[in-house]
């Protein structure tokens, strides 16, 4: 399993780290149809959302979603408010 962990404080958006962490794995779709042969491949994103009352969102872009796709990579989310 690989884990990638972002700063709780740092100001990034959820597809900005998304990509991040796809520019540092291998882009061949060979190489990820092969691993999706052997093993269950996806993508988990805990996202711990504010204190304060409201409402959060967030959202993937076209490119983003291609790019999961491309990969064959279900992506699961947890939220979790106000921990």
């Amino acid at each position: 399993m690989l884990e990638r962990k972002f700063d709780q404080f740092a100001e990034i958006e959820l597809d900005q780290a998304i990509n991040q962490l796809l520019d540092e794995l291998n882009p061949d779709p060979a190489v990820w149809k092969d691993l999706n042969r052997q093993f269950k491949c996806d993508l988990f994103c805990g996202l711990f959302l504010g204190e304060g009352g409201g409402n959060e969102g967030f959202s993937l872009v076209p490119e983003t979603l291609r790019r999961l796709a491309e990969r064959g990579l279900e992506v699961g989310f947890d939220l979790y408010y106000g921990l």
